[in-house]
């Protein structure tokens, strides 16, 4: 298993007076769809397609109703969804409102085995791995 990366040019949108410099940026392959979760569950489990199909619906559907409910979503060993928001400072407790939220976001937090994968894998540069495959 490896990381794929590009080669990009870009300018420091905190510095634009500042040159362009060379990023490595990730790439992937392509999405793995709802579909294909469902025939590789199909593939290497003893659930049938509609069983299978079942399972990552609820799983889909789940996700959402409990952070809307203000539960974090443990996955696992995977890790864990949940919603946070940032807001502007106030002097007094008084003026802290939610009218100074400035953003909500979701965050999903790799749990330690995943995250020692990611730290573990290879980089490999996208665009020569392909040159090879030629």
């Amino acid at each position: 298993m490896s990381i794929r990366y590009v080669i990009q040019q870009r300018k420091n949108p905190r510095d634009p007076a500042a040159g362009s410099k060379f990023y490595l940026i990730s790439k992937t392959f392509a999405a793995v769809d709802r579909n294909f979760l469902i025939k590789d569950m199909v593939k290497n489990t003893s659930l049938t397609a509609n069983e299978a199909a079942t399972g990552i619906d609820y799983l889909f559907d789940s996700i959402p109703k409990f952070l809307s409910m203000g539960f974090t979503v443990q996955l696992g060993n995977l890790g864990y969804f949940n919603i946070i928001i940032n807001s502007e400072g106030s002097d007094t407790k008084k003026e802290a409102t939610v009218d100074k939220i400035k953003r909500r976001r979701l965050v999903f937090v790799a749990g330690k085995e995943i995250r020692k994968l990611i730290n573990e894998m290879q980089v490999e540069d996208h665009d020569e791995k392909d040159k090879q495959s030629k």
